[in-house]
């Protein structure tokens, strides 16, 4: 696990920007998790940015989501709202390599292992980026996730909840039901980066750098992971 410290959140944003857009080049058809909330906000604008300044291909990537809430939240997506207005729009990616989670789906179990095997299909995820929790959960993978679980439905707990809400921009109902990469999914792929900005990160980023590897603590997990960066600002640097 390798930790990179900025200045700001907007140099944080600026350096996830350029991460994200140097990968694209790397592999055009790049299969990639993509993060919503608060903390990725700041990086789209700066691709669009970009985008219009030394444009990047961006219409064979396939893009997977990292998580989703469930009704009462938008069937269409809650944090897929988010990331159609602030990526998808501007950015070109082929419909067809799209790959929202069902939430509206009967059986979320069924869809879950179904989305897993669309990932295996792609020949697995080549990059997750992701935000860490107040609880240092990864996704929505709250503590106490078995370390080899999969893509799942989840109930949240009331904190995350409620931190979803503390969020500027609402993109509809929030409710306790999610549906998630599992930790043994985000292990699987071959590269993980973490965005983390903000004093209130500042504990959770201590405990994920310096504390014993559990379950309790989802992101510790990353520690064994052959291909991780933290991108943090100076506020959340421990």
């Amino acid at each position: 696990m390798e930790l990179r410290v900025y200045r700001d959140a907007e140099e944080l944003a600026r350096e996830a920007a350029q991460l994200f857009r140097e990968r694209l080049r790397a592999r055009p058809d790049l299969a990639m998790a993509v993060p919503a909330g608060r903390t990725p906000r700041r990086m789209y604008a700066l691709m669009r940015e970009l985008q219009e300044i030394s444009p990047v291909d961006f219409s064979l990537m396939r893009v997977f989501s990292v998580d989703e809430l469930c009704p009462p939240a938008p069937p269409a997506g809650y944090f897929w709202r988010q990331v159609r207005s602030e990526f998808l729009e501007w950015a070109g990616v082929a419909p067809a390599h799209c790959h929202p989670f069902g939430v509206d789906a009967p059986d979320l179990d069924l869809m879950c292992a179904e989305y897993e095997d669309t990932i295996g299909k792609r020949g697995g995820l080549d990059l997750i980026m992701l935000g860490l929790g107040p609880n240092a959960h990864i996704a929505s993978n709250e503590p106490g996730s078995p370390f080899d679980s999969p893509t799942r439905p989840v109930r949240l707990l009331p904190e995350t909840v409620q931190y979803i809400l503390t969020d500027e921009v609402i993109q509809g109902a929030v409710g306790h039901m999610a549906v998630t990469l599992g930790m043994a999914t985000i292990g699987a792929a071959r590269e993980v980066v973490v965005l983390v900005s903000g004093a209130a990160k500042q504990e959770p980023l201590r405990k994920v750098l310096e504390g014993p590897i559990s379950p309790e603590v989802p992101a510790t997990m990353l520690r064994r992971h052959a291909c991780c960066t933290i991108l943090a600002d100076r506020a959340a640097a421990p």
